[in-house]
């Protein structure tokens, strides 16, 4: 694991402020704990991510998807490797006709307030659950009788070889 050439690599190909290092997790998390991360990556674009999964593999730099940081608990030592923070900069969302394509950084509340506005039905629910998109299907997450499977139709999932799958509801 060589974070000194990961970081080298990654400050090439990732926009100024995408990349952290030695970033306290306590800025990160809901609990305000946790240690510094060796390389913090807030991509912005899918390809951004891509890139960075690609360089993290190189040069054997384990890494993490994390959302909010909703509930995530980080020991003192902090994190060995990269995490890639998806929450705030990968959270766009477009209403067309009567579906929500939205990217796996959003919080649910802002995604139950898209919602609204569009003057769609179903995301209720969520609108209380702290966290993001991604982790919220992830885990099916749900409350008063909602689920998230209940109103996903499909995902597209980054793999770890930074090729994209994409897999109905089923």
């Amino acid at each position: 694991m060589n974070i000194d050439k990961a970081y080298e690599a990654l400050n090439k190909v990732l926009p100024p402020g995408q990349l952290l290092r030695n970033e306290s997790m306590k800025k990160h998390t809901s609990f305000r704990i946790g240690g510094p991360v060796d390389l913090m990556i807030l991509p912005s674009e899918l390809g951004h991510m891509q890139a960075a999964l690609t360089i993290l593999r190189e040069f054997d730099i384990p890494a993490m998807v994390m959302g909010n940081g909703s509930n995530l608990l980080v020991r003192d030592k902090g994190i060995r490797g990269a995490v890639i923070k998806i929450a705030d900069r990968y959270s766009k969302a477009e209403v067309k006709d009567n579906t929500i394509k939205a990217q796996s950084g959003i919080l649910l509340s802002a995604l139950s307030m898209v919602a609204l506005e569009a003057s769609l039905t179903g995301l209720e629910f969520a609108s209380g659950i702290p966290g993001t998109l991604g982790g919220a299907v992830a885990m099916n997450a749900g409350a008063y009788g909602g689920e998230m499977k209940d109103v996903i139709q499909w995902v597209s999932i980054l793999e770890e070889d930074g090729t994209l799958k994409v897999l109905d509801k089923e």
